[in-house]
């Protein structure tokens, strides 16, 4: 019998107990102590090794060990750890989840390292997904908790004709499980009649948003597989609804949904999602968590819109999609949508996918997402960037403000063409004539324009540099402005003031 002893943080202790009795491990003996620290994976074995010598009833239950394992995540060289408690430490996985694993290799004579994580050691499965199905709406199955959580974009009501047909295309490119046509009271039902008809060859369920009776009625006949809703209208809408038709409640009155849910239940009706609202930042934001709460006791699905927080919010959306998965997982929503109602938040539904990948995968994991892979680092990096040769900093000449060169020939122009994906650089003569290239390579742009117009050094140098811009400015979809700084920084202006 192998003696084990856990290191990790007050706040994961209990998360580590309830874990670990859900296995049972042969062969050994498994104690967890906590050191007094809200998170041990930030720390490096160092801290770790200061704090434990400060603390001789930490001491005394490490020296009863065999062996003490530390996460995985933590900085630094586990020996120091052992320096101070003469016993050996290792680290173990970066996860909880990979905990059974690990121990079972130490029963079984493997030998762990004290710099590398276990994951770099041995073979660690991943954990499977495993939920309760609620129902099935068109074929795709609803978990009555996350995850996996489903994403739901929505179609705006005033986009129309091709425009609306391009958005469902883009929304199921970008990873969009369930299809919501959008509406209003300024929205006519055969409009949306009309929608739903434009899209209902496609093999995704579609809900519809559905403000009067006689909008669900024409949505349903239209093809629809159900309505999203309010509280008031429920009995209106009730007798065009069939026991296969998907029905989306949103309130944010938990009495309001205690009632519509046991008028559905009485009617025949089981395929209901509850949306208790997710709040306006700054207004009711922080009574989701309670709301949220509430509704889970319920036993049914639960929806989580992230528009109130993604369009009410100055920030980038793809930065607050990772927030708000987490919260979603949490809170144990089903479904996670999105509404891509504002220029800032295009592409929402694509942020979202990721953050749900990244946010589910940490959650199954038991862990934060810290160190994960994750393209929602667009203009920050998890790691420090390289440090550049002394070589060339030592022998570098600092430059300063230099003059431009004006080119009597002619001037360049570029712009960034959004709606068809492309960047247009121009050469524009002082005696006539335009030279103009496109595509969506600033390299490339750039051999073209320079050899076509023979442009000089100095010239050739601005164009890549102004490409280069462009380019990022249509992948990320920022307004390009030719001479302007394409991206502002809180920092920038203290950057500039240290300088001067």
């Amino acid at each position: 019998m192998v003696k084990v002893t856990l290191l990790t943080s007050r706040v994961a202790k209990d998360i580590l107990v309830e874990y670990m009795k859900t296995f049972k491990l042969e062969n050994v003996e498994v104690n967890i102590v906590d050191l007094p620290v809200h998170s041990i994976s930030m720390l490096s074995a160092e801290n770790i090794a200061k704090i434990v010598s400060g603390k001789s009833v930490v001491r005394d239950k490490l020296g009863e060990s065999e062996i003490i394992l530390i996460p995985g995540s933590v900085s630094g060289d586990a020996k120091v750890i052992s320096d101070v408690i003469d016993r050996p430490v290792f680290k173990a996985s970066r996860t909880i989840v990979h905990l059974p694993q690990v121990l079972k290799y130490i029963t079984e004579g493997g030998k762990l390292d004290t710099i590398k994580p276990a994951e770099d050691i041995i073979t660690l499965s991943e954990p499977r997904y495993e939920y309760t199905e609620a129902f099935k709406v068109n074929g795709l199955s609803i978990p009555l908790r996350g995850p996996p959580i489903i994403l739901a974009s929505e179609a705006i009501a005033r986009l129309k004709g091709e425009e609306f047909k391009e958005s469902i295309a883009r929304f199921l490119r970008e990873g969009a499980k369930i299809i919501v046509v959008g509406s209003s009271f300024d929205t006519q039902p055969e409009e949306l009649e009309s929608k739903v008809r434009l899209v209902a060859d496609i093999s995704y369920p579609i809900l519809v948003e559905a403000p009067s009776r006689s909008h669900a009625y024409r949505a349903l006949d239209a093809g629809a597989q159900g309505v999203i809703t309010s509280c008031d209208i429920i009995e209106e809408i009730s007798g065009y609804l069939s026991k296969d038709h998907l029905l989306v409640i949103g309130d944010r009155s938990i009495d309001s949904l205690v009632k519509a849910l046991e008028f559905t239940r009485s009617i025949g009706l089981y395929k209901v999602i509850i949306d208790p609202v997710v709040g306006i930042p700054l207004i009711d934001f922080s009574s989701t968590i309670y709301r949220y709460s509430e509704a889970s006791k319920l036993r049914v699905p639960l929806w989580f819109s992230s528009a109130n927080v993604i369009e009410e919010v100055e920030a980038d959306s793809h930065s607050l999609h990772a927030i708000l998965a987490s919260l979603a997982l949490e809170l144990g929503a089903s479904i996670y949508s999105v509404v891509e109602d504002s220029y800032k938040s295009i592409h929402s539904t694509a942020e979202a996918r990721e953050a749900l990948r990244v946010a589910s995968q940490a959650y199954s994991m038991k862990s934060t997402m810290r160190g994960s892979y994750s393209s929602l680092l667009i203009v920050k990096s998890s790691s420090q960037p390289e440090q550049v040769p002394q070589e060339y900093t030592s022998i570098a000449e600092p430059v300063n403000y230099i003059e431009p060169y004006w080119d009597k020939r002619g001037y360049l122009r570029i712009f960034v063409d959004h709606k068809n994906k492309v960047i247009i650089a121009a050469y524009i003569m002082h005696r006539g004539g335009i030279i103009a290239v496109k595509g969506r390579s600033a390299t490339s742009i750039a051999r073209a324009l320079i050899r076509k117009a023979s442009l000089d050094p100095e010239h050739s140098a601005y164009l890549g540099y102004e490409l280069s811009k462009a380019e990022l400015a249509l992948k990320l979809s920022l307004p390009y402005i030719q001479d302007e700084p394409l991206l502002k920084t809180p920092w920038d202006d203290i950057i500039e003031e240290s300088r001067g």
